[in-house]
């Protein structure tokens, strides 16, 4: 139960990533390339037209796959590995990777960004939530985290024996989707934010190891 509770105490940490090396630190305005987005397929309004006139129910459920399935698939997929399999190290290493994404995603903000489908009129906000932008920035773009963190979750639940990782693999699918439908991401976010997913996933994990074992020492 300690190994649980530390890591409990520990993981929100890993927030500073994000928090604080990212969206409270910006001191630099990033250059803004919104604008070569019109070059690339799909990134017009015809394709946001075709998804956002779609039956309501179908915009319903990618609403509440985006609002709330992201976060029940990063707290539910370290968890599962936390509390239910006491794999300490699988838990440890996925976290790891979500910082280090959030990390390398900040430095890539830092810099370089680009304004999201409805802020530039191509696309309706169907999230229309502003408690959202506590926590983001509508510019953080590419890669799409949503994206990158529900597909690295199903690339770490592959090896998995139960049937549960077909829950992750379903997430890794809708997760990214529903980003186009709540006119949130284009679609350059997305495919960037997959090949994220890989790159994280295939990180040495040498630093994983010595983050896990002084976690470990705190539990002593």
């Amino acid at each position: 139960m300690k190994m649980i509770k530390i890591r409990v105490i520990t993981y929100p940490i890993a927030y500073i990533m994000w928090g604080g090396l990212m969206w409270y630190s910006q001191i630099i305005t990033p250059l803004d390339l919104t604008h070569y987005l019109q070059y690339i397929p799909l990134c017009n309004a015809e394709f946001y037209h075709i998804l956002q006139t779609s039956p309501y129910w179908v915009i319903e459920f990618f609403r509440i796959i985006y609002m709330y399935l992201f976060t029940i698939c990063i707290v539910g997929g370290i968890g599962y590995y936390l509390i239910i399999k006491k794999d300490y190290l699988k838990a440890d290493t996925i976290l790891i990777d979500i910082a280090l994404g959030w990390l390398i995603a900040g430095l890539i903000y830092t810099f370089v960004v680009v304004q999201s489908p409805f802020q530039v009129g191509v696309a309706n906000d169907l999230v229309n939530n502003n408690l959202l932008w506590v926590v983001t920035k509508p510019t953080y773009e590419i890669p799409s985290l949503h994206t990158a963190y529900s597909v690295l979750m199903a690339l770490h639940f592959k090896d998995e024996k139960s049937k549960i990782k077909y829950f992750f693999y379903a997430l890794g699918i809708l997760i990214p989707i529903s980003t186009l439908f709540m006119g949130q991401h284009w679609i350059v976010d997305v495919i960037t934010g997959i090949i994220f997913a890989y790159l994280l996933y295939k990180l040495p994990k040498n630093i994983h190891l010595k983050i896990h074992k002084a976690i470990n020492q705190l539990c002593e």
